[in-house]
């Protein structure tokens, strides 16, 4: 009997220890919970307030267009005693004179097109609760810096595709899902620094970064899209864990100087191998 305990008491032990170690190298990620903007109201009326034109809900305020011609602006946090929730579809789309935005704090969503081909635009300084960037957003801008908040939780497809000024990217922590082409053509990004959440990088997502020079991939991505890193012709070395299972066709075309570190039979040495990629195996 004192055995049988002996033994049950050295297996619960390993059990214990070896939860321990599976929960310290996986860490669990708080869920991302947002609180997005209330659905199902119907739209109350449409006002002009100065240079702005809002689209009037039941309890907020969409910033649908603006008429105005000033080059700095700053959002209004309030329409009509209601709180300014959204930059509506093509709020300032093709706005040439715009250089400087500042949005207000109630700001949660950046629609599609909001500021696609403004193309003068420069300097957005984001709010503390902005929670999603949707489609084509900024487009086609100029901006210098991207200085995302910790709220954001979404950035759409092709939203900052062809943006030429910005050479850092940070992605925020709780950003979940990067769309596809969504910094497609950004030939000044030099520098990317991912998060612990995403799981794959989509098709053509970092496609014709022509400055990336170095990119390191986190063990927590498990796929890349296909194209996701062609044409980035000054990459050099990317690092490639075993993690990845899976990797889209098309990489690397229009990379020439690059080499892939990855572990020897991982997804990306055999796609190396098959495609005549130069790899190596990661050193000591």
């Amino acid at each position: 009997m004192k055995k049988f305990i002996r033994d049950f008491s050295s297996v619960l032990l390993f059990i214990t220890v070896l939860t321990f170690v599976s929960c310290a190298a996986k860490p669990e990620l708080e869920p991302v919970i947002t609180l997005g903007i209330p659905k199902d109201e119907q739209i109350q009326k449409t006002v002009q307030i100065d240079d702005y034109i809002f689209t009037l809900y039941k309890t907020y305020a969409s910033l649908s267009g603006y008429v105005g011609s000033d080059t700095d602006i700053i959002i209004p946090d309030m329409a009509e005693g209601l709180p300014v929730l959204v930059i509506g579809e093509k709020a300032f789309w093709d706005n040439e004179t715009l250089k400087n935005v500042k949005f207000p704090e109630s700001l949660r969503t950046v629609d599609r097109y909001a500021f696609q081909k403004c193309t003068s635009l420069t300097t957005v300084e984001f709010n503390k609760r902005l929670e999603t960037i949707n489609d084509y957003a900024f487009n086609q801008t100029s901006i210098t810096e991207l200085d995302f908040p910790v709220s954001l939780a979404l950035i759409g497809k092709y939203s900052f595709s062809e943006c030429v000024g910005f050479t850092r990217l940070t992605i925020p922590p709780r950003v979940e899902s990067v769309g596809k082409y969504a910094f497609y053509g950004c030939t000044t990004l030099a520098e990317i620094t991912f998060n612990e959440r995403l799981d794959k990088l989509q098709d053509r997502v970092f496609y014709n970064c022509s400055s990336i020079t170095e990119i390191e991939i986190p063990k927590n991505i498990t796929e890349i899209g296909a194209y996701a890193f062609s044409g980035c012709k000054s990459l050099q070395k990317i690092i490639i864990p075993a993690e990845i299972t899976k990797i889209g066709e098309g990489q690397f075309h229009g990379t020439p100087q690059v080499t892939v570190i990855t572990p020897d039979k991982s997804a990306a040495a055999l796609f190396c191998q098959k495609n005549g990629v130069n790899w190596r195996v990661p050193t000591a």
